[in-house]
């Protein structure tokens, strides 16, 4: 397990992507602070994300986000996450970028054995293959 963080104006999504590109794949959680996020939620209806922005302070109540290899072959994020804003009125969803405020502490639980996606074109979504990690 690896334990660190993102620094002030760091873009979180990015920033980790960079990180795990060399995985075979895994499992990140985070807590921290943001000034901002864009979140996204997946619509299966019409295969399209609605997006909402977040402006800060935002505390961070829970990231998770798994680490698998794209139908390319590029291991990368599928985050989610639920922030707090300074009513304490919380939000979640699929995480598309956010600015580190404080600071963004996380964990990388790598996996030994490679997780992949291929692309369903019913549902829309890259999935993960069945049958990795079983």
């Amino acid at each position: 397990m690896k334990i660190s963080r993102l620094k002030r104006g760091d873009e979180v999504v990015s920033s980790l992507n960079r990180i795990v590109e060399k995985m075979e794949g895994g499992l990140v959680l985070g807590i921290g602070a943001l000034d901002s996020a864009r979140l996204k939620i997946y619509n299966l209806e019409t295969k399209t994300y609605l997006e909402k922005e977040f402006t800060g302070p935002l505390e961070v109540a829970g990231f998770m986000a798994i680490i698998a290899k794209n139908p390319e072959g590029k291991s990368e994020l599928h985050p989610h996450i639920t922030v707090c804003d300074t009513n304490f009125n919380s939000s979640g969803g699929h995480l598309a970028e956010a600015q580190v405020g404080a600071t963004f502490e996380y964990a990388i639980l790598e996996s030994d054995e490679e997780i992949s996606r291929y692309h369903d074109a019913e549902i829309g979504l890259n999935l993960i293959k069945e049958g990795d990690n079983e």
